[in-house]
């Protein structure tokens, strides 16, 4: 995050990040994200001054990040991939930022190279993030090249799918009526990601189906609610507005929800791979197993393509021909 002096930061009852400036006695919201063009002119004229040009910063990639975070190419992004871009960038702006902008493309792939000796997914991520960057960065003349082209991805691993002995280990040890059950119920029966489920609300349910736009894909569902969904929402306990909310009925966060489910998952004595997200890989695989195709499958996922669908399908079908050619030797 972009540290600016005199910010104050708090979060209001919708779970939206207020910010505003207080200097002595002078104190007044400001609009945006930090970093936007309206959010940094607020700032600077409640500061009582601009900004003093610095030959220290000038053609270095810190200034290139500021400058990508007040353009249009940032900021036509969704909220979702704003937030994702500024977790990538605003490491490297604060460990390189001081660097030069004219980066070779053997000192990126280095960079993004000692990512990925720890964190292949964060290398893969950072490497689509940089090339975005540096997209721009031609575009706005601040170079001809675009260094990332040409870095290879990293081989990240994939998250684990749930089995039906380690859902079973889950349900016994959080019984319907308790909070983590709700949540796990919300993101195995809906088959969606922790940060679609943590934004669904009451009013999201019309004629027993469950309205979902999705945060990462913009595409919009239409979900039945099945029985075991149905029992689960009305044992509870949810007091608010959110199906799956705060103990005192606030909505939750992503992060509040993945802790809880992370914390729960531990208590139920599951092993460390087992998260949240593979509830819906979980969810698609039982899909799969039913009999579905690739396109009922999508329905529920949201799936722009089927080649990650595939994938279930295919597993799906080698395990009833296995079984169909076990059954043929007796």
């Amino acid at each position: 995050m972009l540290k600016l002096k005199y910010i104050h930061e708090y979060r209001d009852r919708a779970g939206n990040m207020r910010r505003y400036f207080r200097k002595g006695t002078k104190q007044s919201p400001l609009p945006g994200d930090v970093g936007s063009p309206e959010f940094m002119a607020a700032y600077q004229a409640l500061l009582g001054d601009r900004p003093k040009p610095s030959a220290k910063i000038v053609g270095s990639l810190g200034l290139l990040i500021t400058e990508y975070y007040a353009s249009r190419d940032f900021r036509s992004l969704k909220q979702s991939s704003q937030k994702t871009y500024r977790y990538v960038l605003e490491p490297i702006a604060k460990a390189h930022g001081h660097r030069n902008a004219m980066i070779s493309h053997k000192q990126a792939a280095r960079l993004i190279g000692d990512i990925g000796e720890r964190k292949p997914g964060m290398a893969n991520l950072t490497k689509s993030v940089l090339q975005k960057l540096f997209k721009y960065a031609v575009k706005a003349d601040w170079r001809s090249d675009n260094p990332i082209i040409g870095i290879d991805r990293f081989k990240a691993g994939t998250h684990h799918t749930w089995t039906e002995g380690e859902l079973r280990t889950f349900e016994k040890h959080w019984p319907i009526g308790t909070r983590p059950r709700l949540a796990y119920e919300l993101l195995l029966e809906t088959a969606q990601r922790i940060g679609d489920v943590v934004r669904m609300r009451r009013s999201d349910i019309v004629d027993g189906e469950l309205h979902v736009i999705q945060e990462k894909t913009g595409a919009e569902l239409h979900l039945p609610i099945t029985d075991r969904l149905g029992r689960a929402m009305k044992a509870g306990p949810s007091n608010g507005l959110a199906l799956i909310g705060a103990p005192n009925g606030r909505p939750m966060t992503r992060n509040g929800l993945s802790t809880m489910m992370r914390e729960a998952i531990r208590k139920a004595g599951l092993p460390a791979k087992c998260v949240s997200h593979g509830l819906r890989k979980a969810a698609l695989r039982r899909l799969a197993e039913e009999g579905s195709t690739g396109k009922q499958i999508a329905a529920w996922s949201g799936h722009k393509t089927l080649r990650e669908i595939d994938r279930y399908t295919a597993a799906a079908d080698q395990r009833r021909l296995a079984q169909d050619a076990k059954r043929k030797e007796k």
